[in-house]
């Protein structure tokens, strides 16, 4: 199981069940990961399987540091799209989120109504 999970510039996240334990191969992704030329930290969090690295956006692009961290780390980040390469762009990872501010905004919207309704129906007196 490996995911993509968030991107923004200067940080990416991923997810693989690599980092859920303590293991050889974990500290040994850890450390490749590091030693990438763009990467100036990484942050783990172990119950959720996900390390979120931050990288310096004047030395590389997330599409690029998400192909160097397949060719460095392949059981710990999306395959590659089709043809070899990362993806160049990350609107497919951010659509999930755009339908998920349309999902709750809606509810806003509905909740709303609903309130506005029933505070109409409770001031008129049967």
């Amino acid at each position: 199981m490996n995911e993509f999970l968030h991107h923004v510039p200067g940080r990416v996240r991923i997810r693989a069940r690599l980092f859920r334990s303590e293991s050889r191969e974990r500290s040994q992704a850890l450390r490749r990961l590091r030693a990438l030329p763009a990467v100036r930290s990484l942050r783990l969090n172990e119950k959720a399987g996900s390390v979120t690295v931050f990288y310096d956006t004047c030395e590389t692009s997330g599409a690029e540091l998400l192909q160097r961290l397949q060719q460095e780390c392949p059981q710990a980040t999306l395959p590659l799209a089709p043809g070899g390469r990362a993806p160049s762009t990350f609107a497919a990872a951010q659509r999930p989120i755009a339908a998920e501010i349309g999902k709750v905004a809606l509810n806003m919207l509905v909740n709303k109504g609903v309130s506005y309704s029933l505070s109409t129906l409770l001031r008129t007196r049967f």
